[in-house]
Formats: C-alpha cells, sequence, structure tokens
C-alpha cells in the first residue's frame, strides 16, 4: 500500500480565523498529505482585530509530544515551522537538529509586518529565530522580517526586483539557507515574491489587490511547502502560491468576506488539489 507523505507542521493554532495550523492542516490534508500537527499554543482566536483573544500555551506538551514520536520512529518528508513565539523556538533550538534527514524543511519565521514586530516579538527574538535558520532547506521571510533577521531597519518603498533578489540572496549567504522566498515585495501597482536558489535568481508578480487579509502568509507557505513535496521547481512552487492567493482573494472580495475571519479559499484549494494531486 502506498503510503502518503508525511509532514509535519508546528505553529499556534487559532480556534477562529483562518491562520496558521488552522490554514496549514485543511490544505496539506487535502493535497493528500498526512499533515501531523504539533501546536505551540491554542487561541480563541488569532490576534488581529477580533478583540482581547484567549492563550494557552502548549510548549510544555511538544518535547513529550516529540519524544513519543522518536519511539515510535516515525519519519517526515516534510517540516514546516510557522508562527513559534519564545517558548516553542527554544524547543526547536533543541529538536530541530533530529530532522536534519527531512528532506524538506521549510521555516516562516513569523515575526513582523509593514515594518515592525509584531506584540511580543523584538529584535532579540530575531536574533534568536536566525539561530534556527541554517538548519532550514527553505525560508519564506517577507520583506520586512527579511530586513529584522538581517539587523536593518525595515524599507517597505521604492524596491526593485533587482534589489529584492539581492536581499534574498544576502539571506542566503547569512544564513547558510540553499534556497531563499522572499515575500510581499512591492514594485509599484505589483506586488513581488523574489527567489534565491543555488545562485539563481527570479521575481515573480501579479497585480496588487486591495485590502488587507490575515493569514496569506501562512496560506502561500503551504501552498509552497505543498508544491515542493510534489516535486515542483521553486519558481513554478511560487507561482502556484501567488495564484491561489490571487483567487482565493478576489472570492473573499466577491463574498464580501470580513478580512479578519481570513480568506474564502474553498475554490482556490480545489484548483490547487486539481493541479497537484
Amino acid at each position: 500500500m502506498k503510503q502518503p507523505l508525511r509532514v509535519l507542521l508546528s505553529q499556534d493554532l487559532s480556534c477562529v480565523g483562518q491562520v496558521s495550523l488552522g490554514v496549514a492542516l485543511p490544505l496539506f490534508a487535502a493535497l493528500g498529505f498526512e499533515a501531523c500537527p504539533l501546536p505551540t499554543a491554542l487561541l480563541s482566536t488569532h490576534t488581529g482585530g477580533l478583540g482581547a483573544n484567549t492563550f494557552h500555551d502548549l510548549t510544555p506538551e511538544m518535547p513529550q509530544i516529540l519524544q513519543h514520536w522518536q519511539q515510535l520512529d516515525l519519519t517526515f518528508q516534510g517540516l514546516c515551522l510557522g508562527y513559534l513565539g519564545p517558548n516553542a523556538l527554544q524547543v526547536w533550538q533543541q529538536w530541530l537538529p533530529n530532522f536534519k534527514a527531512t528532506p524538506l524543511r521549510l521555516i516562516d519565521p513569523v515575526m513582523a509586518d509593514n515594518g515592525q514586530f509584531y506584540s511580543g516579538f523584538d529584535q532579540h527574538y530575531a536574533q534568536a529565530l536566525g539561530t534556527l535558520l541554517p538548519q532550514a532547506t527553505v525560508i519564506t521571510p517577507n520583506l520586512t522580517e527579511a530586513q529584522l533577521l538581517l539587523g536593518q531597519t525595515p524599507r517597505l518603498t521604492d524596491w526593485t526586483p533587482v534589489q529584492a533578489e539581492q536581499l534574498a540572496h544576502t539571506l542566503s549567504q547569512q544564513f547558510h539557507v540553499t534556497t531563499v522566498v522572499l515575500t510581499g515585495i512591492p514594485l509599484g501597482n505589483q506586488v513581488g515574491v523574489s527567489t534565491y536558489q543555488a545562485g539563481q535568481t527570479a521575481t515573480v508578480q501579479q497585480p496588487r489587490q486591495p485590502g488587507h487579509y490575515f493569514g496569506t502568509g501562512d496560506w502561500f507557505a503551504s501552498v509552497l511547502g505543498a508544491a515542493l513535496l510534489r516535486q515542483r521547481d521553486l519558481v513554478t512552487s511560487v507561482q502556484l502560491g501567488m495564484t491561489f492567493m490571487a483567487q482565493a482573494i478576489a472570492q473573499t472580495r466577491a463574498d464580501h468576506g470580513d478580512p479578519r475571519f481570513g480568506l474564502h479559499a474553498q475554490g482556490a484549494l480545489v484548483n490547487l488539489m486539481a493541479t497537484l494531486k
């Protein structure tokens, strides 16, 4: 019997609002992967405009779960880390070396956007998170996160594809990561994703859509990881992620959806399933 590809997904779980594990789990499962969640925290909602959310730290459970999985001699073809926080970061600093044989180790260094850190994060966290990145095969920072990881003051305007590709190259050199996918590049009336992989650079662009929608980075990173695990090349995987986002945002706008609750991504997911399964 053919076994599905097993993927470990570690980030927080928000019970309402399509972000983090609430995005990654259904996407990987729909695409035929065996998705194994390792939640870092449980929240009533995500932290973006839905009031005073509850928060329960699950990191004390993480080492016990990982130890049990180790006893079962589980192997994973993919590992995707997203929003961690200081406590979960410490767990992964200890445990990530045990996954060096996992072919895809994707780290989305979630900590900032729009030129500033999210609440509870600072430059000290960025430096600590940087210690994980050399163990990744792919990293997917947004423009703000990329600059903060390098200790730079974020610049959010007047970017060109060449400059973005150089920034991706710098991240690769600094953190010894073969593949860098830099998201959210403002290119006039376009938005771009710039990549660096083993000396090759590329920038994929599409028209900028108005508004701000929570969970877009989580959807994109999940699509990218799934496409790479299905043996698509990097640029094709980026294109699939950007197409997915464009379709989901367009549907959310057509439905007059409340962006705080995430994207209406069902149609985009059906199209992605037809492409990747």
